[in-house]
């Protein structure tokens, strides 16, 4: 028996999900960095009383985070300065 191509395919791709975020948002990178911070104090749990934890700086992330998620229109230069801070894992 042979086959044949028959018929066409037409395609639609405007029922992408929504809800998928630019993979350049900065939304993005904040989850990325909470969630590692859920790990880190995971694993510094059995450690706790005998070792330092981490510095991780959270709190100065979360503010430069939310200090440009506020504005209304975050100017391109701006935009860079926070993704390369966001960005920046630092563990000593």
């Amino acid at each position: 028996m042979e086959l044949t191509n028959e018929g066409e395919l037409l395609l639609d791709a405007t029922c992408a999900p929504a809800d998928i975020a630019y993979p350049t948002d900065l939304s993005l990178l904040n989850q990325a960095r909470e969630k590692l911070e859920k790990i880190i104090d995971i694993l510094h749990e059995p450690e706790r009383g005998k070792t330092r934890k981490p510095r991780t700086y959270r709190e100065r992330a979360r503010k430069a985070y939310l200090a440009v998620a506020k504005q209304r229109r975050v100017k391109p230069a701006r935009d860079t300065k926070s993704d390369r801070q966001a960005a920046q894992v630092r563990f000593p």
